[in-house]
Formats: structure tokens, sequence, C-alpha cells
């Protein structure tokens, strides 16, 4: 009786897969809303949604990549865009460890890049839609994987799926700071697998920092043992008090050991993090970053306070359970922290800021985890980024697809489109 249970559920699982897959197909909005609703209807058991989470999430990370291949490409985009077409020239070598001007630095990237090329046959268009769908697929894995360990409800990683797909900040820098973005999924991934594992996953901490250097911060502070449990003052005191000169004495730092390690992309990563005058004309204003600060530090501080309560408590299923999400709130305020010390060195202050909407899908949807008003606040905030993101859509300076012809169109206009009007400009 329970195989054959089983094996009605696999049945009807592949059925709504193929159906979905038709739907993307003719119009990938509605292949994305049919997943959307198959993986809401789904029951609240991880085990027995797993293939309709999973495929609500392939969906959602396929449909935000195709919009992104429409962007015209400029700027730092169209350097990514000649390295990517001159591969055949360069080849292997010149490609992975002369494609930054001899730098060497971020090499992972750039044999992602090589592999890439011959994997896609050169296509442009295919390159970044691979890129895109990385990017997201490693963030919304590690909130899957958090939520899950924590028994929290479906609800709650749905929401976190689709406030970061539809919000707009993040998602016109994907295809910008592209290295950046990439090695953010993947350290945030290795971050959740240490703390739902127990154990390093070296691989996907020396990928993001080879990805992009700055990946090395949260990676760094991921090998910290005290963040992986609850933090008495003592130990308070101790992690700041290392914490805290890492930062104020930057520019002696950079110019000590930038360019004395021997390793390009360490030696680049030093010299930028002490070079506190070198600005790229990139700033972030005030109002933006407590936009994205506040709710962070507010679902934080419940979050160690609920943690605390159960401690008094003594409520050993709820600290089990909150344990987990600790190293995460911990390390997003202490990025926090770190990117509000850095107001008078804007490269760092902005580059290091995009690294906190990655904890936006892990944080923000647990606010009101125990609370009846969770399935209320799922929905209000998934719908305000959803109606936010179509409403700015195409106000950023970069310019994509039109709203009308994202949502009416079939899956062949995106990869035939004429949209790179600045091809290599």
């Amino acid at each position: 009786m329970i195989r054959t249970d089983y094996t009605q559920r696999a049945n009807n699982g592949y059925g709504s897969l193929l159906a979905i897959l038709i739907f993307f197909i003719i119009n990938p909005t509605l292949g994305l809303i049919m997943s959307l609703l198959v993986a809401i209807s789904s029951n609240d058991d991880y085990e027995n949604n797993h293939h309709d989470l999973i495929t609500f999430m392939i969906i959602t990370a396929a449909w935000i990549s195709l919009i992104n291949i429409t962007k015209s490409i400029s700027g730092d985009q169209g350097v990514y865009t000649r390295i990517f077409l001159n591969v055949p020239d360069a080849g292997f070598k010149d490609t992975v460890f002369n494609a930054w001007g001899g730098s060497g630095k971020e090499p992972v990237f750039s044999c992602f890049t090589w592999l890439l090329y011959w994997l896609t046959l050169g296509n442009v268009r295919l390159y970044y839609f691979i890129i895109s769908f990385a990017i997201y697929i490693f963030h919304y894995l590690a909130t899957y994987k958090l939520f899950r360990k924590m028994d929290i409800p479906k609800g709650a990683l749905i929401c976190g799926v689709l406030i970061l797909t539809f919000f707009t900040q993040y998602f016109v820098m994907t295809l910008q700071i592209i290295r950046q973005m990439l090695a953010g999924g993947i350290v945030i991934y290795a971050l959740v697998y240490r703390a739902v594992e127990r154990k390093n996953n070296w691989i996907f901490l020396a990928m993001a920092v080879l990805v992009h250097t700055s990946a090395a911060f949260i990676a760094l502070l991921s090998l910290i043992p005290w963040v992986y449990s609850w933090m008495n003052p003592k130990r308070i005191v101790i992690v700041l008090g290392c914490f805290i000169p890492i930062i104020a004495f930057n520019g002696i730092i950079g110019r000590v050991f930038g360019g004395s390690t021997g390793i390009n992309a360490l030696d680049y990563g030093l010299s930028m993090y002490g070079n506190s005058g070198y600005s790229d004309g990139g700033t972030i204003a005030m109002s933006i970053m407590l936009f994205i600060f506040i709710p962070l530090i507010a679902v934080s501080a419940k979050i160690l306070c609920k943690y605390k309560h159960n401690m008094i408590e003594n409520d050993s299923e709820e600290l089990k359970s909150f344990e987990t999400i600790l190293p995460i709130v911990y390390i997003c305020i202490l990025l926090l922290i770190f990117v509000m010390s850095f107001t008078k060195s804007p490269l760092i202050q902005y580059r290091f800021f995009y690294y906190s909407y990655s904890f936006i899908p892990l944080l923000l949807p647990v606010l009101f985890i125990k609370s009846p008003w969770n399935k209320p606040y799922w929905t209000l905030s998934s719908t305000f980024f959803i109606l936010r993101f179509f409403i700015t859509h195409n106000q950023s300076g970069w310019i994509y697809a039109s709203v009308f012809d994202i949502l009416s169109s079939t899956i062949y206009y995106f990869w035939t489109g004429n949209f790179h009007w600045m091809y290599l400009a």
C-alpha cells in the first residue's frame, strides 16, 4: 500500500513537471505561475513535496535568467563579453591567468568562462543564462537547506525565493558585478552547508574566494567556531576585539601584506582593501543601506531574543532549531558593522554592501515564523516585491525586454530577440 501511494505521488509529480515544462516553453511566465501554484498546493512535509519545491526553484531561476539575457550589454558586462568571445584566440592559459590585465586574479571564474565558451559553442546568451541561473540557484538551495533543517514551513521558503528573485536592486546587479554575485551565492551556500551539516565544504569556500576575492570576508567568518553557538558577552568582546582592528587598520594591513604573499588573487584583494581612497565612482546612498539593514537587524534581533528566551525556558527542541540559523545572524550583523564602518571608502563599502542582499531570503521570511501572522506576512511581502519589480522595471539605467514582452512572449523570443544593441561597447 505504501509503495502504491509512493508510486502514485511520483506519477503525479512527473505529470505536473511535464505540464509545467510545456507551459514554460509556450510562455515562461505561465510556467512560473504554474510551478508556484503546485508548490503552494503541496503539503508542508519537505520529504513529500521535495520535487515540487525543487521544480519551483529551478523554474524560477530559469525565468529570471531569461529576463537577464535580454539586458543590453554595457559597462562591466562588455568586458566579460570580450573575454568570453576571445577564448579561442587567447587559449586556456591566457584566459585563466591573463584575462584581467595579467593579474591572474580570481582564476576560477576565468576557468568557468573558458569552459563555458566551449560548452555553449560561444553563445553569449547561453553563457549569461548559465551564470545568472547559478547565482540564483545557489541562494535558493541554501535557503531550502536551512529551512528544511529548521523544519520551517514551505511558505517561508517560497517567500524567500520570491523576494530575492523580484528584488530589483539585486536583479540589476547580477549581470553587472558578475563575479561578486556568483561568489556571493557560492559562499552563502557554503555557510549554510556548515551550519546544517556541521562540517566545512572546503571546495565551495575555496571556489567562492577564487571567483571573487571579497568572498573571503564571509568565508573566513564562517570558520570561527563560536558563530555556530550562543555567544556570551565574553565571546562577543573577543570577536569584536579581533574584528574592529581589521577595520580600523585596513590601510596598514593593505600596505604591509598587499603584494607580499606571492598569490596574485590574495595580493590583489589585500591591496584593494588597503586602498581606502580608491573609488571607481560607485556609491551607495545611506537611505538604500538603511532600507536593507533595518529589516535585517530587526529579524536578527528577534531571532537572538527568541533563542535567549528558549534558553531561559530550557526548550531544547526550539534551541536546536534556532541554533542552525545563529551563524547566519552573527555573520550578517558583522557584515553590516563592516559596511557601516567604511563610509570614507566608497568602493569597499558598496562592494561589501551587496553581500547583504544574499541574507535577505535566509532571514526576512523568519520574522513571524511562530506567529499566526506568518502566512499573511509571507503573502504580502512576496506580493510587494513582485509588484515593485514590474513597476520599477527598466528604471535602473540598464535596458531589458519590456514588461509586456516578458509576460506575453514564448521562450523563443528570449533566445532570438535583438536585445544586445551595445554588444561590445
